[in-house]
């Protein structure tokens, strides 16, 4: 039986995102979805929307609602029942639900005097998020830091996440390019010294390390997962399925394959290719046709696909224990020096 679509929230529910608010977008839809579930305007075990509907409704993209829904069911609101959907928990946290309808009738009132004063509900919204302390955060000065990641689209990506969460200015560079050129011109590397933080992930934290090793700039590697929604997809398969594997390079697919293996998805038989490999997606096609694809790969195999392979893409994201040990980072780096021991 197929997955039974979500119902869809509507306007009446209030479901919105302001995209001139310094709140991010995921951060606005988690709380409004919260909301709506500690008011009981979502009841425990009712489903909510898919991602896509989410996304097409809210016109956002895909990954910003699969985060707020990934963050809202590690925190025990929303359940996934593979093979059916996301559900409101049956026990959600109840703590906050005093707090939240407060808060609403605060909301309500509020609005109501800024209708009699003359003010529209949208001035009166624009204004209270230009106020907030999260506003006030984002005017603060960002360090300098530089990214590197195995590919074009997933840097960028990462790039964005973290602009968006942290006080960051982001660069951005491959790890071929670090490697070689630090190879190639040793004064390359005493530049790094410019960064207050180098940021990869563990599968790359290696050669990032060998690559800066005479340098004292700080070095962090992140964790990442595949998103929601791929993952979503994957569970639902029967028990031995054949799924396909590939991305731009051979390190890339086995970046993917410990993915899918670190969420549990062992399920499943994979066959991995490199899309600059010919041969091995030929041979990934004649064992099946389905196929998880990164964004790099997706561009190199454009129109050479079969139509009957179904292709799912992957795009992996920032673990939140990532997030959260890059700000810890950070505020030890604004940490004014220790004076020397007497």
């Amino acid at each position: 039986m197929p997955p039974r679509e979500g119902l869809r929230l509507v306007p009446p529910s209030g479901l919105r995102v302001n995209r001139e608010s310094s709140v991010p977008v995921h951060v606005q839809l988690k709380t409004q979805i919260r909301h709506l579930i500690l008011t009981g305007a979502l009841k425990p075990g009712s489903q909510v929307p898919t991602v896509r509907q989410l996304a097409g409704f809210l016109r956002i993209n895909p990954n910003t609602a699969a985060k707020a829904l990934a963050e809202l069911q590690q925190e025990g609101y929303l359940e996934s029942r593979p093979g059916r959907g996301t559900f409101v928990a049956d026990r959600p946290p109840t703590g906050e639900g005093k707090m939240a309808r407060g808060i609403e009738r605060l909301v309500d009132e509020t609005l109501e005097r800024a209708r009699r004063l003359g003010y529209s509900a949208e001035e009166f919204l624009t204004t209270a998020a230009t106020r907030a302390p999260v506003a006030q955060a984002r005017k603060a000065k960002r360090t300098r830091a530089l990214v590197i990641e195995c590919n074009w689209p997933e840097v960028s990506r990462f790039r964005e996440e973290l602009e968006a969460e942290l006080p960051l200015a982001v660069d951005r560079m491959l790890v071929e390019d670090l490697t070689e050129r630090a190879r190639r011109d040793p004064s390359f590397v005493r530049e790094m010294v410019g960064y207050g933080v180098v940021i990869t992930t563990f599968f790359h934290i290696h050669e990032v390390k060998a690559a800066l090793a005479a340098e004292s700039v700080p070095v962090v590697a992140l964790l990442t997962e595949a998103n929601i929604s791929t993952l979503l997809r994957l569970s639902e398969l029967p028990e031995g399925t054949t799924v396909g594997l590939v991305c731009g390079t051979p390190k890339g697919t086995q970046n993917l394959l410990r993915s899918v293996q670190s969420a549990g998805l062992t399920h499943l038989k994979t066959v991995l290719a490199s899309a600059d490999d010919p041969w091995s997606v030929e041979r990934m096609l004649e064992a099946t046709s389905l196929v998880v694809c990164s964004e790099q790969a997706a561009e190199k195999l454009r129109g050479t696909l079969p139509p009957t392979v179904e292709v799912i893409m992957s795009n992996r994201t920032i673990d939140r224990a990532g997030i959260d040990l890059l700000r810890d980072v950070l505020a030890r780096l604004d940490e004014p020096p220790r004076a020397a021991a007497r």
